[in-house]
């Protein structure tokens, strides 16, 4: 019993050697994280919220408006939606919204080419007022 342990802790050891290397700790640091924290992977503020895709969209519309932001790109469904907008500085501004289940959805934001965590936490604030 105690050398299946020893195997399986190993086994992991390496796993997580591997995902260090390809670059992937973060997204599963982030997956680990659950519902309610978010994660910044890769320039991107990615979060797991419980709420439909169609409430958190509806938010996320909403919550571009207060911000005053210039929405060029607002489409969704039950699913899945897609913002893109700009801030008064002209960065861009991409949010991505996914059902993951009925009331849970992902969404994703991104600010700029290469992500502003700052800009992106007030529009995550933001959307989470409105909902």
């Amino acid at each position: 019993m105690k050398k299946i342990f020893q195997q399986g802790r190993t086994a992991l050891g390496v796993g997580l050697l591997i995902l260090s290397a390809s670059g992937c700790v973060p997204l599963v640091l982030g997956a680990a994280a659950g519902v309610g924290g978010y994660a910044w992977i890769q320039g991107e503020l990615t979060n797991d919220l419980n709420v439909s895709a169609e409430k958190l969209h509806r938010a996320a519309s909403r919550a571009c408006r207060d911000l005053k932001l210039a929405v060029y790109k607002d489409v969704g469904d039950r699913l899945n939606a897609r913002i893109n907008a700009k801030f008064v500085d002209g960065a861009d501004v991409k949010i991505a919204i996914e059902a993951k289940t009925e009331q849970v959805a992902n969404i994703k934001i991104r600010v700029g080419l290469l992500g502003d965590k700052e800009k992106s936490e007030i529009i995550l604030r933001a959307i989470q007022k409105r909902l």
